[in-house]
């Protein structure tokens, strides 16, 4: 896994930051009329901060914060060694919170973070906290029912509930060769690699309906706004295009994207 690695030079060099995020910030940025260098953007899940680094080169006051020490410790050096030699990553604390102070952030994102979140409202609760009166986020996600689960590379595990039926179908997945190839099950048994994966899906995959997290947002504090339909594979789809722009289809096609494909949410402070 990726997070393994330290981040280095060659690799942010090759590293394409998420377009429809960065399209989101820029339409924000230019709502406020103010430079990248006085927004105060958050990356909520970094990792080792790839984007946070990308967004600093071009003059954001960008930070990040995720779950897991090591990779953040493995992002850090490369910080360090292009001149952004400050705390710009962190680690949450044991109760789930941030370091930072009340309202700090204009602008929080989290890209294919939220179906990894247990307890949903308390991660809301905290964005919510660290966002400022006049802030916004977009959270993007895959759909619940998307055919392949992305992160295992295996279609449909993720559709069952967590027991032994779910296990029966990782283990089929892995001996027919649908697998991760992980770096700590790169040579281990059958059985090894079907329990590691199992687990992972046991404790790191939670995923909801869409409209479960738009609620969660709204009663934590937000104004959201579904933005799966402007999506440009969607607009520029022969068949999903022209439907997603009929009143009477629109529904259709926003619930088999947000359903099959993906979510993109976009927040605003009440």
């Amino acid at each position: 896994m990726a997070k393994h690695d330290l981040l280095t030079e060659d690799e942010f060099a090759n590293y394409k930051p998420p377009k429809k995020a960065v399209k989101q910030l820029e339409k924000y940025t230019a709502s406020r009329g103010l430079p990248p260098g006085q927004i105060k953007v958050l990356d909520w899940g970094c990792g080792r901060g790839r984007f946070v680094l990308g967004l600093r080169e071009k003059g954001y006051d960008a930070f990040g914060v995720d779950i897991d020490m090591e990779p953040v410790q493995n992002g850090q050096p490369l910080f360090a060694a292009k001149g952004h030699k400050g705390n710009y990553l962190s680690v949450l604390e044991p109760d789930g919170k941030t370091k930072h102070i009340d309202g700090f952030f204009d602008f929080v994102m989290t890209d294919n973070v939220l179906e990894h979140v247990s307890d949903l409202p308390k991660v809301v609760a905290e964005i919510n906290r660290v966002t400022s009166s006049k802030g916004a986020g977009y959270h993007i996600f895959p759909a619940q029912r998307q055919p392949l689960e992305g992160h295992l590379f295996m279609p449909f595990v993720h559709w069952f509930p967590k027991n032994g039926f779910r296990k029966t179908l990782i283990r089929r997945c892995v001996k027919n060769g649908r697998e991760p190839h992980w770096i700590e099950v790169e040579n281990a048994a059958l059985e090894k690699k079907t329990e590691v994966y199992y687990q992972y899906s046991v404790e790191h995959l939670f995923y909801r309906p869409y409209k479960q997290i738009k609620k969660v947002f709204e009663e934590g504090g937000f104004l959201v706004e579904v933005l799966s339909l402007q999506n440009p594979a969607v607009q520029g789809h022969k068949i999903l295009g022209p439907l997603a722009r009929i009143r009477i289809t629109r529904p259709l096609i926003q619930w088999l994207v947000t359903t099959f494909k993906q979510v993109e949410l976009l927040s605003l402070r009440k």
